[in-house]
This record gives structure tokens, sequence and C-alpha cells, in this order.
């Protein structure tokens, strides 16, 4: 299509496809410098989706942040959006070339979206695909929310079939997976921009799944992955951020846009501008910025008090215990304080360092969570305390080793795992048998049930559905969403050489 014209459009080449058009990046035929991306429907019966999308973008110009419209028009039988062209990348490709990004950046982004989000929310528009190839940094280092293609407004009529999923599984909130007309979309927003804030900050997803079922039901059940684990550079204060915006329960999580983006922007104030909260002066109080001279005298009062303090142990160490244990029942600042008759200084988190290996490698789990796949070494900062380790390997005699460990700070904490393997016989050579796979024809009522043969999900492929599968037993799971309620059944099938087994499951019974 390169070098064809649509309406006023010349086609330069195309860029990308998506769910329901094809989109290629254009000059006007009168100004050539005038750059659009043009969003070409590729599928007739999404012509009224597609209209909305328009009509969605038209009620929102004006923002800064929200890929712009410039024209709607027909094409033969073509239906064609003309969008403004942004010269940029995905926040996607960004994580990608760069692992993940520094805290303050991300922040800044994130805020952008939410600002957006709040924009169009009051708008009573819900994007519900938020994700990082959704949003591009221009040259400028403008954030720019694109593909309103599955938004929602609230005056829309439902284009979606109660109970079915519409969005990216792995940004998706749990009630998302089964939506019906109660669900609120601005925390299925919120939801998603905290999965990214994970995302963008660790490298990570906050939960795994080979497929779309099983992403849903790690959501529902587990607890995500505490990004303080991947990356010890997050605070506690950004942590829980991240984590009150993925709540599994909605009412949990952040009730608008704006709220979140208010905390955000405390939270990069606070980074740039470092504050302790004072005590009260003059009737008042609230938070006193630390000048640099301030900084300096502290950490050189910090020094002489532990000098001090060292000295005294040493001259009277039978005195050590008693003290700590007195000090300790009668502090009221707390463990991370440092408590005088003047005030309390803050004190410093130094991380500890777990060094391990693992012969001949194995999954890593924290406290639970998994932080690392398959590794024969790896190095995790991690803050004081105690830790439950875990190290997995599914194909050892062991397959599971258990470990508690102590971190103090500044201290690395050195381990070494081994597995133990089963012995590998020589194989014996000798001629197969001559082993032809059988038919099976898998069939339920009502019909259009997903297909796992052997734990393993057949993608695209419904009931009814002809397999060939090697002789043997093989374990069938049929899973369907019936009146709005996700149902499974499970069954065994002995395959045959040669010859056809039929079965269909009932999930009306």
């Amino acid at each position: 299509m390169e070098n064809q014209f649509i309406g006023s459009y010349q086609v330069l080449r195309k860029i990308g496809a998506g769910g329901m058009a094809k989109v290629y990046l254009a000059v006007h035929k009168d100004v050539p410098n005038l750059k659009v991306v043009l969003k070409i429907l590729s599928d007739p019966s999404l012509v009224e989706r597609f209209r909305q999308e328009a009509d969605k973008l038209a009620l929102l110009d004006g923002h800064p942040n929200i890929c712009q419209i410039k024209h709607f028009f027909s094409h033969g039988d073509d239906m064609v959006i003309a969008m403004e062209y942004i010269d940029g990348t995905t926040l996607d490709e960004m994580i990608q070339s760069r692992q993940r990004l520094e805290i303050p950046e991300a922040l800044k982004i994130i805020s952008e979206v939410l600002d957006v989000l709040d924009f169009a929310h009051r708008k009573e528009i819900y994007h519900r695909d938020i994700k990082p190839s959704n949003i591009m940094i221009d040259v400028t280092g403008r954030v720019k929310i694109i593909d309103f293609g599955i938004a929602k407004a609230k005056t829309d009529p439902n284009l979606t079939t109660a109970g079915f999923a519409c969005g990216t599984p792995a940004y998706m909130a749990p009630e998302q997976f089964t939506p019906n007309e109660k669900t609120d979309y601005r925390l299925i927003d919120i939801y998603a921009v905290g999965t990214t804030l994970f995302y963008m900050l660790t490298g990570n997803m906050p939960f795994e799944g080979d497929n779309e079922f099983a992403l849903r039901d790690a959501k529902l059940f587990n607890d995500p992955l505490k990004p303080r684990l991947l990356n010890p550079e997050i605070s506690k204060p950004l942590e829980e951020i991240i984590l009150r915006a993925i709540e599994r329960e909605p009412q949990n999580r952040f009730g608008a846009a704006a709220e979140m983006r208010g905390v955000v922007e405390e939270t990069r104030r606070n980074i740039t501008s470092p504050t302790v909260e004072g005590a009260a002066v003059a009737g008042k109080t609230g938070r006193h910025r630390i000048s640099k001279k301030g900084v300096i005298v502290a950490a050189v009062l910090a020094t002489l008090a532990v000098v001090v303090l060292v000295g005294y142990f040493l001259f009277f160490p039978e005195k050590e215990m008693a003290d700590t244990e007195s000090a300790a029942s009668n502090t009221a600042a707390g463990p991370d304080t440092l408590s005088s008759a003047t005030g309390a200084i803050p004190a410093v988190n130094i991380p500890g360092v777990l060094a391990m290996t693992v012969s001949p490698r194995g999954d890593i789990y924290i406290q639970g969570n998994r932080v690392a796949s398959q590794v024969t070494q790896k190095t995790i900062p991690l803050d004081s305390g105690r830790y439950t380790l875990e190290i997995r390997n599914n194909q050892a005699v062991n397959k599971s080793i258990l470990d508690t460990l102590l971190v103090r700070p500044g201290d690395t904490v050195r381990r070494s795992y081994t597995f133990e393997m089963p012995e590998i016989k020589p194989a014996v050579v000798e001629t197969p048998p001559q082993i032809t796979p059988g038919t099976a024809i898998i069939g339920s009522t009502p019909r259009g049930a997903y297909i796992f043969i052997d734990n393993v999900f057949q993608d695209k492929r419904q009931t009814p559905y002809t397999f060939r599968l090697e002789p043997g037993e093989h374990q069938v799971t049929l899973k369907l969403n019936l009146d709005g309620k996700e149902m499974a059944r499970d069954t065994i099938i002995n395959i045959k050489s040669g010859e056809t087994t039929k079965i269909n499951i009932d999930f009306e019974e």
C-alpha cells in the first residue's frame, strides 16, 4: 500500500496492526511535512466500535497528553481515522532496552498518565487497556496515551458480551476477567497503572501465568511479588503505593486517578526535596526542609554518638546486654529511630546482600515470592531482618530446599545449595514398535468450551474439536463461561493406536 493515497493522505509505510485495524504512516498530499497515523478498519463487523473510538478521541480533544484525532472518513468500503503522528518511542520499548527505569523518571511518567485518566474519567470515559505499549514518550519527553480502541464511555451501548474479558490479561484487574454492569472501570484503569509502575521499576510483572486463566487465578488467589525484593531502591512508601493500586479487592485501591496522582506527586517531591517531620513549633506542626549545613551537622553528631557508644561498650562490656535491653524496652521511637531527650534522628537503613549459588539450577522464592527463575548464581539486596527462603527444582530428587536467613545491615550472607539429581542411565537402543496416533473427538454441551490436554491450553481451539494424540491416557480439561460463571470439568481419556475415541462433557448436568 506504500505510496498509495487514502483520501487526502499518501501512505509512506505500514507501522503496525491491532485487533481491529491496520496502522500506516502517511503525509497530507498538499502539506508534505504534515505526518499522520492512519488507522484503517480491518474487520467490518467492528464499525460501531471503531466509530466510538473516534468519537471518544474527539471528546478528549484538547488534553496535551492524549493522541489527537485529525480526521475521520470513509475510503471506499474502509473506515479511516487520521491521528496525530507522535515522534517518539513506546514506554514498553524504553523498559525493554533499559530493564527498568529510574524512580524519578518513572513517577513523572505515571503522574502524567494519571492526569490523562483523571481528565478522561471526569468525562466518564475509561481506557481499559493501559499498558506500556499504549504509552508513548515523544522526543520532548512528553507522555502521550494512545489506542482508545476498547475504551468505554458510561453512555456506550454494550458492545462486549457480559461476562467476557476485554483487555490485556497481564495488566487486567481480577474483576475485569468477568465484568458485569456493576464493574467500576475507574478502578480497573488504576489497577493497570499500578501494574505498569511495577513493571517500570522492576522489569518484572507482579503475577505470572502461562495463559489467561492461570493469570486470572493468580490475581484472584495469590499475593503479588513485593517490588522491593526486585529493586531495593524502591522505598517502603512507594511500594505501598504500587501494592495499593493492584489490590485484589477494588474498594481497597485508590478511589480515583486524581487521588493516586496526588500521592505520587507527594512522593516525587520527597525524592527531589528531602524532608523530615518537624516537631510542634509555635503551636504548629509541619515538614521542614533540611539544609546542607544541617545534614552535615547531623552526620557529625551521629558519628560522635557512635564513637561514644563504641568506647562505652569497650570499657564496660558487662553492661552491654542489660543496657541494650533496657533501651529497647523504654524507647518510644520504635526500631527505625534513635531517641534522645531532644528528639529523634532517623536511622539509616543499610541493606544487606544475599549471595547464593545453586547447583545445578533452581527457582528462588523469598517470603513465598519468586524472585529468580532457573539460576545458578544470584545476588539479592535485602533489608535487614529475617527471611524464609525456598529453592525449587522440579527435576531433582529433593524438589525443594527450605532455609531461613538473618540479614544484618551491611552484611553479605553467602549460601550454597545443591540438588540431588536422578541418575541418568545409558539409553538402551531398541527398535521402537510402530505406534500410530489415535483420534480424540472432544465435545461439550453447550459447545464452545476452551480445551486443555494434559494441562496444556489448546489455543484458539474450542469444542467440538478433533485431535490426533499419542496412545495412552490423557487428561482433558474443559473450561466454559456459563451464565457468567466460570466452570471447569476434568476427565481421563484412553487413546488406542489407530482408533477413535469420543467424549462429550455436559456442563448443564
